[in-house]
Formats: structure tokens, sequence, C-alpha cells
């Protein structure tokens, strides 16, 4: 469930602990709270010039798993996998080496090696649009072979960018990137705001809300391009949310100024209200199975989260505790919400388990908001206000590795992590 107040900022220059780079858009990784694995990344032979090793580095990184070494510490470069000599990776203190070769723009080669058993893990080869796409796949490659959990990093971010104007004037863009803010594309602008933006299941459109002619608009935007108002109204028309298998979309529509939960059939247009209560209904997601809808009510004097049927009727209050939870979204296996919760007078991402009623606080700031599970459940992005900016986090799911992403030109908010449409591995 997404909140008309986020902030999502982006970023294309990759800053691991061992590397240094100034650009416009920054991207920081700080260190991780659990203990990482030490990995070596060697230079992949036959680079275009992206600095392959560097993005499939920074993407281990962020997962908290794993500790890049720092290249100026590499033994050696072996020109093939036969000539590494493990007992110089072993002293360097690497768990694991991971090999590259092109083979032309767009695939090569890639080899895992265990230096602990002085054997070759796994090698394969894979191919992508072009390199950088390339560096993603191995990542997600070499996180599966370890952990065999899938990879997020060929995946996308939807988000919002907003900038000034001369005399007030604001300019809003929906954009879309890659998870480390490169190949960033504007695919609608508007001189009214745009919020709440959510990804179609099949990653080919993104649904959100803006304004024309004074009215709030629900639209439905095409990557590839061409749009469509679904949904407009008088009053509010809010925080539209896909269901798993893309035929539907929840969203929140007020008359008589009282915001409700409604169900819009995409194919027939036709629209059934799922609540109607006097309080603020709001923020609605499904269910992975599809088959219930988790919302934002301040039925019970505060905002909390509750669940109800796909088909509306009673509504159960899902997360325990006084104060206020709001801005939640389901973990991608239906266990577990990450939801932003009122805590010491500012306001907190974390993490509750539906089972054990158990939440886990993961920041510390005084707004953090609006966070987004990956397709994995493994990591998280979420907006926050940092040094007087307004940024994104990307965060795995104990709340270790911090990565920051922020664009000085403007505030980046609403951020929504796109689906991973690519075959199983």
């Amino acid at each position: 469930m997404k909140t008309n107040q986020k902030w999502k900022v982006l970023g294309l220059c990759l800053l691991l602990p061992w590397t240094a780079a100034h650009a416009q858009v920054e991207v920081n990784v700080s260190g991780a709270q659990v203990a990482a694995r030490p990995i070596a990344i060697l230079p992949v032979q036959g680079d275009p010039g992206v600095k392959m090793d560097y993005i499939i580095a920074s993407d281990l990184h962020k997962t908290g798993l794993f500790q890049p070494l720092d290249p100026k510490s590499f033994p050696e470069n072996p020109a093939s996998p036969a000539a590494l000599q493990y007992p110089a990776w072993k002293q360097a203190g690497a768990d694991y080496v991971v090999m590259g070769m092109m083979q032309g723009g767009n695939a090569g080669q890639f080899v895992l090696n265990d230096v602990n058993s002085a054997s070759q893990l796994a090698n394969e080869n894979l191919h992508d649009a072009d390199a950088r796409q390339l560096a993603h796949q191995a990542a997600d490659w070499i996180l599966y072979r370890l952990t065999g959990k899938r990879g997020v990093f060929g995946t996308q971010l939807a988000y919002v960018l907003e900038q000034g104007g001369a005399k007030g004037a604001r300019r809003y863009s929906l954009l879309v990137s890659d998870v480390d803010g490169a190949n960033r594309r504007e695919i609608y602008s508007s001189n009214e705001p745009i919020l709440s933006p959510s990804w179609a299941p099949n990653g080919q459109a993104v649904a959100f809300v803006t304004y024309a002619n004074h009215h709030a608009q629900v639209v439905i935007q095409n990557i590839g391009g061409g749009s469509r108002v679904v949904a407009q109204g008088d009053g509010i028309s809010s925080a539209p949310a896909f269901s798993p298998d893309g035929n539907y979309l929840a969203f929140v529509q007020s008359e008589n100024n009282n915001p409700d939960i409604y169900l819009l059939n995409l194919a027939s247009g036709a629209k059934s209200r799922l609540t109607d209560h006097a309080a603020i209904d709001t923020e609605p997601a499904f269910s992975p199975d599809g088959n219930y809808i988790y919302f934002t009510s301040d039925r019970s004097g505060s905002p909390q989260i509750y669940r109800m049927s796909r088909n509306g009727g009673g509504a159960e209050r899902v997360v325990s505790g006084s104060g206020y939870s709001a801005n939640s979204d389901l973990s991608p296996d239906g266990s577990s919400l990450v939801l932003t919760r009122q805590s010491g007078g500012g306001y907190q991402i974390g993490t509750y388990d539906l089972a054990s009623k158990r939440f886990d606080a993961l920041t510390s700031g005084r707004l953090d908001e609006g966070a987004s599970f990956a397709p994995n459940g493994q990591l998280i992005i979420y907006a926050t206000k940092e040094g007087g900016r307004s940024v994104l986090k990307v965060i795995n799911s104990k709340g270790g590795v911090a990565q920051t992403l922020s664009d000085s030109n403007g505030r980046l908010r609403d951020p929504a992590w796109g689906p991973d449409t690519r075959p199983q591995p």
C-alpha cells in the first residue's frame, strides 16, 4: 500500500566501501549488521567500460550476505579459471572468487569458485540486453547459486521526481529505472502532482494518481507508451493496487467526503464498493493469492492495518498494539508486512510477522515511510528525509546495508518495486 507522502531518490553512481566517485546522483552503501561472506569479483575480461565487476560487487553487498574484497588486495588476476591460485586467495581472506569473460556485447561466461574447497562451484553462460544488465544478472546468478534465493537486481523501480521551476511552478515525472538507478527513463510527466505508483503484475504498466481540471484521476500508464484514465471523481481518488492476476484494480475514492475502497474490473469497467464506513479507509493491497485485501483505516481511532475479503464484508484488524500503523506492503509469501509505525515522536519502518504478531523495527529516522518489498522479500525500499533532502533507502529485511539514493535536482518519492517477470532459474 502506498501513501501520498513518500519521497524517492535514484542514483547512477556506485559507491562501495572500497570505491569513490562523485556525480550528480549518488548511491551510497553503508555496512551490514550481519556477518557477510568475503567474495572477490575479478574484473570481467572484455568489459566494454561499464565496470561490470563494480556492479556485481555492489549488488551482492546490498543483500548483507556478502562483503566484496577491495580489488587492491587481490593477489592475482588470472587469465582463466584453471590458473586460479586458491592458496593465495585463501590468504587474502576470500571465501569465493568470481571470474567473468565477455562473449560479445551482451553475453558472457561466469565462473564461481569456492576457495575453501579449492573447487569450481558453477560455470554458466549468461546473456542479457547489454553489459550492465548482464552484470545484474550475474549478481542474481551468484546469489542463487550460493543461497538458493532468487536475486532481484534485474528488476525495476518506479518512482516520482518532483522538481521546482520558475515562479514556483512544479514539474512531476513518473520514472522507471534499474534497481541501482541506471537506465532511468520518464514514462509520464505533468505539472500536477503524481502519486502512489503501483506496478501491474506483468511489469508492463504502472497505475498512479494525478490531477486534471481539478479532478483526481487514476491512470494506467504502459511502460512502452500509451495511457488511460480508469477512475475519476470530484473528491479523492488514490492508492491504486493491482490484483495478482492483473484483472482488477483496488483504489480509494471519496463520495460525500468519505474515502472508501472500491474494486474496478479493468475489462468491463464495472466498479464495486468494498468498504462503507464513516472512517477513512485507504491504501489497499492484495494478498499474494488474491483472496484478501489489506488496508489502512482509522476506524479504531488511529490508523491501523485491517484485512477483508476481496469482495468486501467484515474487516479484521491484523496488526496489534496501540498508536499509528500504516503504509503497509505485504511480503511476497504473505507472511509479513513492512509498515510505518509511530515511535518516540517519529515514524520508522519495520516488519510485522502476521503469525507471531511480532514487530521488528528496521530504521531509526524521524520520517521513514512508504516501504515496498522486493519480489524476493529480501530487500526493502522506503522513503525518508536525510540532511534536508528527500531520499530513498534500500535495506535488507533484517535492517542491514542501507543504500541511499538521491538526486540533487529534485525530490524523488513514492517508491514501488516492480515484479520479477523473468523465467525461473
